[in-house]
């Protein structure tokens, strides 16, 4: 076994055993919840004959209805996403020998409409329920898969519209209701934890990305053209709407914990009976909301950490090919395997978050989104600076591993500090800087490594200039975040 593939064994190693780890624990707390359960039944009876009260608190059985119809279609909906990703740049330049610029254009347009749809779909979400929003998300998606099969380019940037405001749904609305339904079912009392929740949903995240990868790289053999991933996602997307229309309670955004106040204020804003004095009072009781120290540190954080995240995307394989070569190998890198020890790496991410904010000795959620953003700084400050393939490898995987444990652990801040009456407005609106980030970087970024192997002298000088503007990227980045790793420690309470 060479490098790359002993790296992958080790990580299919220790995820695995964590894996059975949790899963025993699991059995034990919902275990212990059933023998509390039947021993409060058995034990009821009230004092002098009276009947027993009554006890309405959920159980371990409640919590797994919950997890059953909330778990398969986010698997279902993120695989539809996963099918798509590793094969939409290869079939826009190669399969349908589109120019460079055109691609950039479709990505760009695609992150235009992500942005510009962030605010109103949540919105709109909020006020004809987030169910809904859900399925709308499956439908539209479904349409921007079928585009792909057209060779018209006014279709094609269509669908790519279609495919950025479907991000923004899926980005937003799925997760609003699944901590509304939380919130109104009152899990909290159960073994199951909200930040349990969201470290599952990342642990599943990462396996099925894997999974993803190699059935579209079959779907691909087998049939011989790029598209059948896409089609295949629309395979997911059709029993994922089935589930939620057969299984999903709607919820909107008047309901929840949101305070009384702003119950009222959003029912009039978006569409009550009253006057414009009113209606422009209460948009500016929902726009203190969005402009809260702790909702904007949030938007802080996920413009910078998410943006410096897609541009790690972009430049971690010119990275390591630049690493590679300066080594004097010239054989091709095994890119799946080292995308699925990234996965893995990020799987273990998502798995020490759920430990951590376990055992609550360990730090609170906001010190480990605060340890998270630093530590990833710190693994992207360091390939500027370590040169050797291997530690480059490395600290790219580190980087994996505070993916893994920032989207849960951001996704139960966000659940924390907004409010179920407005949670899919304010998601929707913590993906605008995000897209504009994205926007800007697509339209300055170049290739990372310019220089050809045949020109490579020992000096490395020729391939310095090449990394110079990757180095460049990561450096900023790094420092974007150490900036919010402060900015997370002074405003963001626990």
């Amino acid at each position: 076994m060479d490098f790359y593939q002993i790296n992958l064994a080790a990580f299919v190693l220790v995820n695995g055993s964590m894996v059975y780890r949790q899963y025993r624990q699991d059995k034990r707390a919902e275990l212990s919840e059933r023998i509390q359960g039947f021993d409060a039944e058995n034990n009821g009876a009230g004092d002098g004959g009276h009947p027993a009260k009554v006890d309405t608190a959920p159980t371990a059985s409640s919590a797994k209805q919950f997890t059953n119809i909330f778990f398969p279609v986010y698997v279902l909906v993120w695989g539809a996403d996963w099918l798509q990703g590793p094969f939409i740049y290869t079939l826009y330049k190669d399969e349908k020998k589109l120019p460079e610029e055109i691609v950039a254009r479709l990505f760009t347009t695609g992150f235009l409409a992500g942005a510009i749809s962030a605010l109103f779909v949540g919105s709109l979400a909020d006020r004809f329920g987030r169910k809904n929003a859900c399925l709308a998300y499956c439908a539209i998606t479904s349409l921007s898969c079928l585009s792909v099969l057209s060779n018209n380019i006014s279709i094609l940037f269509a669908g790519r519209a279609l495919g950025g405001l479907g991000t923004t749904l899926m980005y937003t609305v799925f997760e609003a209701w699944m901590v509304t339904e939380y919130n109104q079912r009152a899990l909290e009392g159960t073994s199951l934890k909200l930040s349990s929740i969201f470290g599952r949903m990342i642990t599943l995240s990462s396996v099925v990305a894997v999974l993803a990868g190699l059935v579209g790289q079959v779907f691909v053999s087998w049939t011989g053209t790029n598209c059948a991933p896409f089609v295949a996602s629309i395979c997911c997307l059709a029993p994922a709407s089935f589930i939620i229309a057969r299984k999903w309670s709607e919820n909107f955004g008047d309901s929840g914990s949101a305070p009384k106040e702003k119950k009222d204020s959003l029912k009039l804003l978006l569409g009550g009976r009253s006057n414009q004095a009113s209606r422009l009072q209460n948009l500016t009781i929902l726009t203190l909301e969005a402009v809260d120290k702790q909702v904007l540190t949030l938007g802080l954080t996920s413009c910078c950490f998410e943006g410096s995240m897609y541009l790690f995307i972009f430049f971690w394989s010119p990275a390591l090919k630049s690493s590679h070569l300066l080594a004097h190998q010239h054989s091709a890198l095994p890119f799946g395997i080292i995308f699925a020890s990234f996965m893995g790496a990020m799987m273990l991410g998502s798995m020490l978050f759920t430990r951590i904010l376990t055992d609550k000795r360990w730090m609170t959620c906001r010190e480990l989104l605060q340890t998270v953003v630093v530590l990833a700084s710190g693994s992207l400050l360091c390939t500027v600076f370590f040169r050797s393939e291997y530690v480059t490898f490395w600290l790219f995987c580190v980087f994996e591993l505070c993916v893994g444990m920032y989207f849960p652990a951001m996704g139960y801040q966000k659940g924390k500090v907004v409010g179920d009456g407005e949670r899919a407005h304010i998601y929707g609106l913590l993906r605008i800087p995000f897209n504009i980030f994205v926007v800007v970087a697509l339209s300055l970024t170049k290739e990372g490594n310019h220089c050809h192997p045949r020109r490579m002298t020992d000096s490395n000088v020729d391939m310095r200039i090449g990394d110079a503007y990757r180095e460049t990227i990561f450096m900023t980045c790094s420092g974007l975040l150490l900036i919010v790793g402060a900015v997370v420690g002074v405003f963001l309470h626990d």
